[in-house]
């Protein structure tokens, strides 16, 4: 059955960090192992697949094994089953050779922890020109095998030419619905004919390939399921409003013919929506970002935010997102009853294939002092923290002669820049912070007879 993986409209919640500004500039670089010549769990679960089958340096013999487990799907609440395959058990097909001409047994190495009431399973059968010859489905029952074991079980097949192989924590005669913390580990698998002995396919689980890609620098993502897909819910985008980068959330529709929306968050996700956030302190009077979107059919884009104290929701904004080609500026006010200590920001692409949502600059805005006849309505300093470079953008309410100074924390000043006699309107400045210590700086606005300082930090 086709299913969608994505969150119900009404609790959709997202992410940035808890600095003031997100522009989506800081991605860090992900691996995933998955094992050669099998599919696994990490095939059709990806990031969630790969809580079920690891790559371990415990081993039988040589550097690695394989450990499978079963894992409470942090997402969903699913069960999920680890498993390797090599040919399809529902249509008797087989994966691989066997490398002999009739099959003893199969031999190889585990070890376990299989929870009362639970099992794993060895599948290993023969066929010769297509036609089963032997073996079947061997169960290890409940127990625990702390050290290296060796295993055979008979396979008696007077002729082959083909295998069909594969374990799993579970059983497959009710589902592999298993027990959370049942696992199981294998090496050295190899068939016996005699005197003679030949390892399976990849039967020391030596050979891994690698897959890599990039996320959003402490952003949770939907990429979680689509890892091996061409093209992933959530990437970097060189497409932006500004500085280098940008998010781009596309939904789409991979191999196994389900829905996957694009998603950001910087909580958790799971069966209710997202959840969490990231600490954050302050009352900020509103939020802004820049965003363009491209709907697939009758869709819906959403971005929102929630504040919360002591893990309660205080308020609550955002909603849907219009079509528009170009950056559009979002401008959304806030009014908070206290203080918040935690945000939860974030954007959803639609819900069906084809939507793609971008997202840059999010800030949210503070006030800038209490007088109310300043001539700067609004001032935003990003990223905060920040590492090669500080942006500040303004707003100037009047025609104002407006002066920058960055300096330290002994007022020293480290760089000034005079812009001159502005008029109304918003502005954008950059300054190069490389060269700087990592700690506390104070950025002066002198506006006419006007001063505001910013505190930021470079880390």
């Amino acid at each position: 059955m086709k299913k969608t993986l994505l969150f119900i409209s009404s609790i959709l919640l997202g992410t940035i960090s808890y600095a003031q500004y997100e522009g989506f500039e800081n991605w860090t670089s992900n691996t995933l192992l998955n094992l050669d010549d099998y599919k696994t769990m990490i095939d059709e679960r990806g990031l969630e697949g790969a809580l079920a089958v690891k790559r371990s340096t415990d081993a039988f013999a040589g550097t690695y094994s394989i450990r499978l487990e079963t894992v409470i799907s942090p997402t969903n609440a699913d069960t999920i089953f680890g498993f390797f395959l090599s040919g399809d058990p529902d249509t008797q097909t087989p994966g691989q050779a066997t490398g002999l001409n009739g099959v003893d047994s199969i031999i190889g190495y585990y070890k376990y922890d299989i929870m009362s009431g639970d099992s794993c399973t060895l599948i290993a059968s023969t066929f010769a020109s297509s036609i089963p010859t032997g073996g079947g489905i061997f169960h290890i029952p409940t127990g625990t095998q702390t050290t290296w074991k060796r295993f055979a079980y008979a396979i008696n097949a007077l002729a082959s030419d083909s295998l069909l192989l594969a374990a799993a924590t579970g059983d497959p005669l009710i589902d592999f619905k298993g027990i959370q913390g049942t696992w199981i580990q294998f090496d050295n698998i190899q068939l016996k004919k005699g005197n003679q002995v030949v390892s399976v396919l990849n039967g020391g689980f030596e050979n891994w390939t690698a897959t890599n890609w990039e996320e959003p620098t402490n952003w949770k993502t939907s990429n979680y399921a689509a890892i091996f897909e061409p093209l992933l819910p959530v990437t970097k985008t060189i497409d932006k409003y500004a500085g280098n980068f940008a998010i781009e959330l596309n939904t789409i529709v991979n191999n196994n013919n389900d829905t996957i929306a694009g998603l950001i968050s910087n909580g958790d996700f799971n069966q209710n929506g997202l959840i969490g956030g990231q600490p954050f302190s302050g009352v900020p009077t509103a939020v802004e970002f820049y965003y363009k979107n491209t709907l697939s059919g009758v869709d819906t884009s959403w971005a929102s935010i929630q504040f919360k104290s002591g893990g309660n929701v205080i308020a609550t904004y955002g909603g849907q997102l219009a079509p528009v080609v170009n950056y559009t500026l979002v401008n959304q006010p806030v009014t908070l009853p206290m203080a918040a200590d935690s945000v939860l920001i974030g954007a959803f692409a639609g819900e069906n294939p084809g939507s793609k949502l971008f997202i840059d600059n999010i800030d949210l805005v503070f006030p800038v002092g209490v007088s109310e006849n300043l001539s700067v309505e609004k001032l935003v300093t990003y990223p905060n923290p920040a590492t090669d470079q500080i942006k500040i953008r303004f707003n100037l309410k009047n025609n104002s002669n407006v002066t920058i100074r960055l300096i330290d924390v002994t007022g020293k000043e480290l760089t000034s820049r005079s812009l001159g006699q502005l008029s109304a309107g918003t502005f954008t400045e950059s300054f190069n912070t490389s060269n700087y210590s990592s700690g506390i700086y104070f950025i002066e606005f002198l506006l006419d007879e006007e001063k505001i300082v910013e505190r930021f930090t470079i880390k």
